[in-house]
C-alpha cells in the first residue's frame, strides 16, 4: 500500500473551465526527474475546481470532505499499489471562491524503475457520492550516458525557498500548473526542468528557448542564456519565466534547447492560452437551418432525467426545453455562435462519415455513439489480421476520464461493436476477454 503521499492542507489558486458533456473534471499532470541509479522521481500534480464538490455548513464554515483514491500500475509486470486518503475542502463563502476562481492543488511522488505505467485517479464527494476518474499512461527511462533533459514542468511560480515544503526542490518553491492555461490572470509561464550528464569541464553551456505556434510555426525566440557548471553537483538546474500577454488565445509549444560543446539536448512542452471574455446578457438562443437537423438528437448526452422530461413534452415545450438545453451546454456565451452545438454537429458528421455500414450510419453504431459522447480518444488501437481474433478497436480517453472501450467486429460485417467499458456508463459483454488476446487487458491496465 502507499502510505502518507498526500496531505490533507489544500492551497487554492485558480478554476478551469469543464467542456461539451457538462461533465465536472479536473486536471493532473505526470512530471518525471532522474534520481539515482536508474531510479526516477515522478511527481503527480493534480488540481479540484471548488465547483466539484458540495459544501455544507460546519461550525460557520463551508466544508466539503472527499475521498482521493489512487491506483498505480506497473504495466510490465502487473504489480499495482492503491491508497485511498480522505480530506476537506474549506472555502470562506461561495461569492468568494467565485470571485477568486479557487481550486485545490496537491501532488504526490513515487520512485520508479524503468518501465511502463498507468496512474488512476478518484475523486469521490463524501457529500453526494459523485464521482470523478482520470489516468493516464507515462513512460519512465532509463538515463542514458548523454546530455538529457528531465520534463518541463510548468509552473504558476517559482521562487527561492530553504524550507522543506511539498512544492519545494533545490532550493526553490515550484507551484504546478497541472492543467497547462495561461492567460487572464495568469500571464506569466513560469517553468523547471533538469540537466543531466553536462560535460564534466568549466566551460559554460548554452540554453535557448522557443515558443512555437500549433502548427510548429516558430513565433519567438529567447536566448541564448549562458550557465555555469555547478560545482560537485551532477544535475544542472533551470527556471524561468515568460510574460504571455501580448499572445492570442490558442494551443503552443514550449521548446527547449541545450548546448554543451558539441553536445546537443532538446526538450518540449505544451500549454494553452485563454482569455477570459466580459459577462454579456445572455443571448436569446437561436439555431441555424443545419442546426436545426441536429439539435434534438440529445438522446447520447442527456440525463435519463432530461430524455423523460423531453418526451413528456408538447412540440412547444419541447422546443423551448432545446433552447435551454443547448444554452448551458454553449461553451462561450460571449460569442453569437453556440460552440457547444457546433461542436456536437461535428462529432455526428465524423461518426456518419467514418463509422457508417452498409447496413446501418455511423450515428447508430456502438463507435459512433462513443464518439458523439466522448469525442475523439486520446489513444485509438486498431488490430485488423491477428489470427483467431476478428478486428477489434481499443479508445482510451486520458484526458477525459480515463475511460477505456474495446469494440470488436463480431459478424464480420464492418460495424464494431461495445463489447467492454471501463465505465458502469456504457455496457460490457460478460465474455468480452475471448474476443482479444490475453494481453490486451494486462497493456491497458484492465
Amino acid at each position: 500500500m502507499m502510505k502518507n503521499l498526500i496531505r490533507v492542507l489544500i492551497l487554492f489558486l485558480s478554476f478551469l473551465p469543464s467542456f461539451l458533456s457538462g461533465e465536472a473534471t479536473f486536471n493532473f499532470d505526470v512530471s518525471r526527474f532522474h534520481w539515482e541509479k536508474q531510479i526516477s522521481l515522478v511527481e503527480l500534480h493534480y488540481t479540484i475546481p471548488y465547483q466539484l464538490l458540495t459544501y455544507k455548513d460546519e461550525n460557520g464554515k463551508l466544508t466539503a470532505p472527499f475521498k482521493l483514491k489512487v491506483d498505480f500500475t506497473n504495466l510490465d509486470n502487473g504489480e499495482s499499489l492503491s491508497d485511498t486518503i480522505t480530506m476537506k475542502s474549506i472555502i470562506p463563502s461561495y461569492n468568494e471562491a467565485n470571485k477568486r476562481n479557487l481550486l485545490a492543488i496537491e501532488q504526490f511522488k513515487l520512485y520508479c524503475k524503468p518501465g511502463n505505467y498507468k496512474i488512476k485517479f478518484n475523486i469521490i464527494d463524501v457529500n453526494t457520492g459523485k464521482k470523478l476518474t482520470k489516468s493516464q499512461i507515462f513512460k519512465v527511462d532509463s538515463l542514458i550516458n548523454k546530455l538529457t533533459l528531465s520534463d518541463i514542468e510548468l509552473a504558476t511560480s517559482v521562487k527561492s525557498d530553504t524550507s522543506n515544503g511539498k512544492f519545494t526542490k533545490n532550493g526553490l518553491e515550484v507551484i504546478p500548473n497541472p492543467s497547462g492555461i495561461y492567460g487572464t490572470g495568469r500571464n506569466m509561464l513560469s517553468f523547471y526542468f533538469e540537466i543531466y550528464n553536462l560535460n564534466n569541464d568549466t566551460i559554460p553551456y548554452e540554453i535557448f528557448y522557443s515558443i512555437l505556434d500549433d502548427k510548429g510555426k516558430v513565433i519567438n525566440t529567447i536566448g541564448p542564456k549562458k550557465k555555469g557548471k555547478p560545482k560537485n553537483i551532477a544535475v544542472g538546474i533551470d527556471v524561468g519565466a515568460f510574460n504571455l500577454v501580448a499572445y492570442k488565445p490558442g494551443f503552443y509549444t514550449l521548446e527547449v534547447k541545450i548546448q554543451d560543446g558539441d553536445n546537443t539536448a532538446t526538450g518540449k512542452v505544451n500549454f494553452r492560452i485563454e482569455r477570459r471574455q466580459p459577462i454579456k446578457p445572455a443571448k436569446t438562443p437561436f439555431f441555424t437551418d443545419e442546426e436545426k437537423k441536429y439539435y434534438d438528437r440529445i438522446e447520447y448526452i442527456a440525463s435519463k432525467k432530461e430524455l423523460a422530461f423531453y418526451k413528456s413534452l408538447s412540440d412547444s415545450g419541447k422546443a423551448e426545453f432545446l433552447k435551454r438545453f443547448w444554452l448551458k451546454r454553449d461553451t462561450n456565451p460571449a460569442t453569437p455562435e453556440n460552440e457547444g452545438l457546433e461542436e456536437f454537429i461535428k462529432r455526428i458528421k465524423y461518426a456518419n462519415e467514418h463509422f457508417s455500414t452498409p447496413f446501418k450510419k455511423g450515428y447508430y453504431t456502438d463507435r459512433g455513439r462513443i464518439y458523439i459522447k466522448y469525442g475523439q480518444p486520446d489513444l485509438r488501437k486498431r488490430r485488423q489480421f491477428e489470427i483467431e481474433y476478428m478486428p477489434y478497436e481499443i479508445w482510451e480517453y486520458f484526458s477525459y476520464g480515463g475511460y477505456c472501450f474495446i469494440f470488436s467486429d463480431l459478424s464480420g460485417d464492418g460495424e464494431y461493436q461495445l463489447i467492454y467499458s471501463s465505465t458502469p456508463k456504457e455496457v460490457t459483454l460478460p465474455n468480452w476477454q475471448k474476443y482479444v488476446p490475453e494481453d490486451v487487458p494486462k497493456m491497458h491496465g484492465i
